[in-house]
């Protein structure tokens, strides 16, 4: 690589705001301690897929495969759940169910998207590397499933709601002239382009191959219900695809990249164009009480 190889959640820090980027990545600023429930929910969910993909074979019947994804869950759950994180035994009971419903739904043997994920996987946790234009980028690539035509890569997310879509992505044009402030849809950018560029450098990739990304969520859709025992949680998962969109937009999403890959490798942490940002930006920001950027604004109001 002729640069630094950078990730997607690195960019997209920088492109929420360079001086959060200062702070966090370059300055290693402690931020204030925040719940771990849903990094640890989203652990549990992502080695329950993995682990279940990882022990699959392309000829298992599905019962097998959801019956392997249920023990995987127990055991995943039991691991990294903590009744610390949970306000109380029923919110963490609760919870459980809920993302059980999730991996009920996703490896449900009569027709659960994850059935064939976990048969067409080729390789779960892959790290990818790539270089476009001397900028490097990374990332680890939660599942790379194989189709008729290539291959299909998979990020798993707890929903997918706010995420790039054909409707949104003409915010990334906004964003690039400082016109909008859509961090979250750059960052669904940056992880598409990351992905599958960085897949094609792969033993397994063949010229010519498609390649496809999408992000799916697990619990896009929840259901709770009332029951004379307690109470049923239902839950349904769909993917976003951004393949299209990053062929449409090939131009304007490296353009982000490469403006978001220079600041950091220039020191660059300036937050332009500062009102959006203040605007946008700050309210949510874990430093904003000692960032001397938004107090001044501050001292001069």
């Amino acid at each position: 690589m002729s640069q630094k190889s950078l990730s997607p959640s690195r960019l997209a820090n920088y492109a929420t705001c360079p001086r959060l980027y200062d702070y966090r990545y370059v300055q290693d600023v402690n931020a204030p301690d925040r719940t771990e429930l849903y990094l640890n929910q989203g652990t549990i969910y992502h080695e329950t897929i993995e682990d279940t993909c990882d022990e699959t074979d392309r000829d298992d019947p599905p019962a097998v495969i959801h019956d392997r994804a249920m023990q995987i869950f127990d055991a995943k759950w039991d691991e990294h759940s903590s009744a610390d994180d949970y306000e109380s035994r029923a919110h963490r009971e609760y919870q459980r169910a809920e993302n059980l419903a999730a991996i009920e739904s996703f490896f449900d043997p009569d027709g659960g998207v994850g059935i064939e994920h976990a048969r067409r996987s080729i390789t779960t946790e892959c790290w990818v590397e790539c270089e476009v234009d001397g900028r490097g980028l990374h990332g680890k690539a939660d599942n790379v499933i194989r189709t008729d035509e290539g291959l299909h890569i998979v990020d798993y997310k707890r929903k997918t709601h706010g995420m790039l879509s054909d409707g949104t992505a003409e915010y990334l044009g906004d964003h690039l002239d400082g016109e909008a402030h859509e961090p979250k849809r750059v960052r669904n950018a940056f992880q598409t382009a990351t992905y599958i560029e960085g897949v094609k450098n792969e033993p397994f990739y063949e010229d010519g191959m498609e390649v496809r990304f999408s992000f799916y969520g697990l619990l896009n859709k929840t259901s709770f219900e009332s029951t004379a025992s307690g109470y049923d949680v239902s839950a349904r998962g769909w993917p976003r695809e951004t393949t299209e969109i990053y062929e449409a937009h090939y131009e304007t999403i490296w353009r982000l990249i490469r403006a978001a890959h220079d600041g950091i490798t220039n020191g660059a942490h300036e937050p332009e164009p500062f009102n959006l940002l203040n605007e946008e930006a700050c309210p949510d920001c874990d430093y904003r009480e000692m960032c001397a950027d938004r107090l001044s604004t501050e001292v001069r109001r």
